[in-house]
């Protein structure tokens, strides 16, 4: 992980704490973790992650649909709510980046703002 992944990394777990679960990015052809918690270590495989991308509204195509019909610009980012936590999905050329953390206080909109600026750097 280079400087600049591990400074977002590092930025990202002060401001969400404990409830950061992790952070994967599309990188290489394939999705690697930044970073994962102890206890979901292991939990997500690249290929799964890669379909998940591929069949939601952040793949390719979906997405060119979902922008040309809203007319409201490009689609930022995906927010998925769960039982028990949030992932957040966002598309990069040529892949993504996905941070989930636990279901709590977590400042949503500063999230997406931090992840949204280190993407386009």
């Amino acid at each position: 992980m280079d400087e600049t992944r591990e400074e977002f990394v590092d930025e990202l777990r002060s401001r969400v704490g404990p409830a950061l679960r992790g952070v994967t990015i599309y990188d290489d052809g394939e999705y690697r973790s930044l970073y994962e918690r102890d206890d979901v270590e292991g939990r997500y495989e690249s290929a799964d992650l890669r379909r998940l991308h591929r069949e939601s509204l952040l793949g390719d195509g979906a997405r060119e649909d979902a922008e040309n019909v809203l007319r409201t610009g490009r689609l930022n980012v995906a927010i998925y709510a769960f039982d028990q936590a949030v992932l957040l999905q966002f598309p990069a050329e040529p892949g993504a980046l996905f941070v989930h953390f636990d279901d709590e206080a977590v400042p949503l909109l500063a999230v997406v703002e931090q992840c949204s600026e280190w993407l386009d750097r």
